[in-house]
C-alpha cells in the first residue's frame, strides 16, 4: 500500500476525467525509473519543494531554520521577491513538475504567499501548504479557499496543550492549531473546497505516549488523516532518529503496530504501512534499505535560490548549488548536478516522510 495522498490524488483526477494528468504522471513514474538506471534525468522531478521564508514565530525544538536568515544573508544573497519567485514556480512547471508543497519557517508569514498559490494552481501543479497554524485566521483560511490549495498541513505534536506547547516552544500554540482546524474545516463544509486537511505530528520521546490520544483528536477534529513523523536530526552527519533507550523503541514499535491496525478503520493514516515499518530503523540510527530517487524524482529550493535534491538535505544545509542567477531547468540538466546525483543515489540516512514515501514508490519490493 502506498502514501493515501498519492491514492486520493489519483483517485481526484480519475473521477474528474483528467485522463492526460494521469498518462502524464505514468510517464513520468517510467521516466524517472529509468533515468536512475541510466544516470541521467529523462524527465523533471515529481515534487517540487519552496521554502518561502525562513522567519518563524515558534521555537520548536527539532528545529534550527530560523537561524538560516543570517546566516545566508551573511553570505551576500538575496531573499526571492515576488517576480523571482513566480518565475522560478514557473521553471518548476516548464520541467514538468506534479506538485510543489509550501514550507518554511512559517509559510503565512510571507505576504505574497497566496499569489504564489495561485500562481501554482494556474500552471496546472497542484498545491501542498504546511504550516504551524498560528496566523491561520478567518481571512487566512478563506485565502487558502479561494487559492485552491489541494492539500493542507497544521502541525499538532500532541494531544495535550502542554505536549504541543513545549514541543513548538510557545504557551497557546496547542489551542491556536485546533481552533485552525476546526475553523478550515468548517469553513471547507461550507464552501464545498475539495481541500484536503491533515494534521502532522513529528514522534520523539516528548509525545509517543499521546498516539492513541492524537489519533483519537484527529478523529474528533474531522480531518482527513494524520500523518506521523520520525524526528530525525538535522545535523549532516546523523543517520536515522536520536533515540536508543531501549523502552523508547519498544514505544516506538508498539506504536507502529497500532498504527498499522487502523489501515481500515474511521481515522485514516497517512502513512505507507511500509513506511511505518521503518520506524524502528529510524529511532535505532540504522541506514535505510530504500534506494533513493532524490535526485531525479524530487527538487527543493529556498527563498535564497539554493537548491536541494530533497527536504532532508535542505534540513542538513547540504545545498547542492544556486539559480539566483540561473535557470532552474540548466541546474535540472547540468552535469554538475548529476556528480550530485551520484552521491545522492547512496544516501541512506533520512526517513523522513516527503522523501521516504516517495522512494517507496519506486522501491516497491520493499517491505
Amino acid at each position: 500500500m502506498i502514501r493515501k495522498v498519492y491514492i486520493d490524488f489519483l483517485r481526484n483526477k480519475l473521477s474528474n476525467r483528467e485522463f492526460r494528468w494521469l498518462i502524464s504522471r505514468g510517464t513520468q513514474y517510467v521516466l524517472t525509473y529509468a533515468s536512475m538506471v541510466m544516470g541521467k534525468p529523462l524527465c523533471g522531478p515529481i515534487l517540487g519543494t519552496l521554502v518561502t521564508n525562513y522567519s518563524c514565530n515558534y521555537r520548536c525544538t527539532m528545529c534550527d531554520l530560523s537561524l538560516r536568515d543570517k546566516e545566508l544573508r551573511g553570505r551576500g544573497l538575496k531573499e526571492f521577491d515576488t517576480a523571482r519567485m513566480i518565475h522560478l514556480l514557473t521553471e518548476f512547471a516548464r520541467l514538468g513538475t506534479s506538485g510543489i508543497g509550501f514550507t518554511g519557517g512559517e509559510p503565512l508569514l510571507r505576504k505574497d504567499l497566496f499569489e504564489l498559490l495561485v500562481h501554482t494552481k494556474s500552471l496546472g501543479m497542484i498545491s501542498h501548504l504546511n504550516t504551524n497554524a498560528f496566523y491561520l485566521d478567518d481571512a487566512n483560511a478563506r485565502n487558502i479557499i479561494d487559492a485552491k490549495v489541494d492539500s493542507l498541513n497544521i502541525s499538532l505534536d500532541g494531544a495535550r496543550a502542554s505536549t504541543h506547547d513545549a514541543i513548538r516552544g510557545y504557551s497557546g500554540a496547542f489551542d491556536r492549531a485546533v481552533n485552525a482546524v476546526g475553523r478550515m474545516v468548517a469553513l471547507r463544509e461550507r464552501s464545498g473546497a475539495p481541500l484536503r486537511i491533515k494534521t502532522v505530528a513529528v514522534i520523539s520521546e516528548k509525545n509517543v505516549d499521546e498516539v492513541k490520544e492524537m489519533v483519537a483528536l484527529a478523529r474528533d477534529l474531522h480531518v482527513d488523516c494524520i500523518e506521523f513523523i520520525p524526528c530525525q536530526t538535522f545535523r549532516s552527519d546523523a543517520g536515522g532518529g536520536t533515540a536508543i533507550d531501549p523502552a523508547f523503541l519498544e514505544k516506538i514499535d508498539a506504536m507502529t503496530k497500532y498504527l498499522a491496525g487502523l489501515e481500515h478503520r474511521d481515522v485514516k493514516i497517512e502513512n505507507s504501512p511500509t513506511h511505518l515499518r521503518l520506524f524502528g530503523r529510524s529511532f535505532r540510527n540504522e541506514k535505510s534499505p530504500l534506494r533513493c530517487f532524490a535526485g531525479y524524482n524530487s527538487l527543493s529550493v529556498d527563498c535564497y535560490g539554493e537548491v536541494y535534491p530533497c527536504v532532508p538535505w535542505y534540513n542538513w544545509r547540504r545545498a547542492a548549488g544556486n539559480v539566483a542567477h540561473q535557470d532552474l531547468r540548466d541546474f535540472w540538466y547540468s552535469a554538475e548536478y548529476n556528480k550530485v546525483r551520484r552521491e545522492v543515489a547512496g544516501c541512506r540516512k533520512c526517513y523522513l516522510n516527503c522523501q521516504a514515501e516517495l522512494n517507496i514508490l519506486f522501491n516497491p519490493f520493499t517491505r
